[in-house]
């Protein structure tokens, strides 16, 4: 028998996994425990008694996780508070809504909501019960003697998302990002969907720096806008960016890219007149361990005329069918 561990990157999910691995060991330490990462290999052995912990599912585990007779636990974490813990090993924003934003979108993969046993810190009173749900979930006795070890590992944690390195601006870009996929993972009627402001976008004239709202057009044909890099689960994506243009960038050609990294779909855009316009486009997820990248560019070099991005706002389409 397989059990699969999951947990979003947050101190309460490396807690969480601690506490299986030294529960398991006490009570059952014929069981095999694995960690799998995005890019490895998960063979399954049906005979075998398999304990498997993972933030970033890889296919073949994933697969594994759809099969009726697994048995998942998964920790869950606010996408606020996972960021603010990811932050303390990736301190630009960007990097840690992308590390946390891959998580989310592999354990979704795994489609947990009618099988698993999903645990928040917000909503567990104890360590203790936290342990006995957990060992209740993958039947696993508690040892008489694991309050000694529970204690070592300390009461649950929990996130501090209020500290001073998040601005108000930060938190409401990372409601956009990530809030509807991590409240998709337990509630598959929450729509799997993420806003891409134009803070995660990197300047095209400027590589690896943060983009600005309004950019010059002027200058030869290239990349005015381009990233961010963040990952969405497999599956049929609808992109609806939104562009504003200036009266002197009317009638200038544009082209709208995805990539993930080959070529994934793409629009273009000939405003008439000045104005705030949507490109509308929609591509396949096959590789969700890979992130997808937008290219916004003109196609013909212009001599005045600006433009701005606003957002990219990506929705799930559910099926697996070829993009249009």
């Amino acid at each position: 028998m397989t059990t699969i561990v999951l947990g979003i990157p947050s101190a309460f999910s490396a807690w969480g996994f601690e506490v299986v691995r030294r529960l398991v060991k006490a009570s059952r330490p014929a069981t095999e425990l694995r960690l799998v990462d995005r890019y490895d290999q998960f063979d399954e052995d049906p005979d075998a008694e398999v304990i498997v912990c993972s933030q970033f599912p890889s296919r073949s585990l994933r697969e594994a996780a759809q099969k009726p007779r697994a048995r998942l636990v998964v920790f869950a974490a606010d996408s606020l508070a996972a960021v603010s813990f990811q932050r303390r090993r990736q301190p630009k924003l960007v990097e840690a809504l992308r590390t946390v934003g891959a998580s989310a979108a592999l354990i979704s993969d795994c489609r947990p909501q009618k099988r698993a046993l999903f645990l928040d810190a917000a909503g567990l009173t104890s360590a203790e019960l936290a342990t006995q749900l957990i060992a209740d979930h993958i039947d696993c006795p508690i040892p008489a003697d694991f309050a000694e070890t529970l204690a070592s590992l300390g009461p649950i944690p929990t996130e501090d998302a209020t500290g001073s390195s998040l601005t108000e601006a930060d938190k409401g870009i990372i409601a956009l990002v990530l809030d509807n996929a991590t409240a998709h993972l337990r509630d598959a009627g929450v729509p799997l969907k993420s806003i891409w402001p134009h803070r995660v976008f990197f300047s095209g004239d400027r590589p690896n720096e943060e983009a600005p709202l309004v950019v010059d057009a002027t200058g030869g044909s290239r990349v005015l806008y381009y990233g961010p890099y963040f990952h969405l689960s497999e599956g049929r994506w609808r992109a609806k960016l939104t562009v504003g243009f200036t009266k002197e960038a009317a009638g200038l050609p544009f082209k709208i890219s995805a990539f993930g990294p080959e070529l994934l779909g793409e629009a273009r855009l000939r405003p008439r007149q000045e104005g705030i316009f949507s490109a509308q486009f929609s591509f396949l997820v096959s590789e969700p361990e890979r992130p997808v990248e937008f290219h916004i560019r003109t196609e013909e070099g212009a001599i005045e005329g600006r433009v701005a991005l606003a957002q990219a706002e990506l929705s799930h389409l559910g099926d697996k069918r070829p993009a249009d």
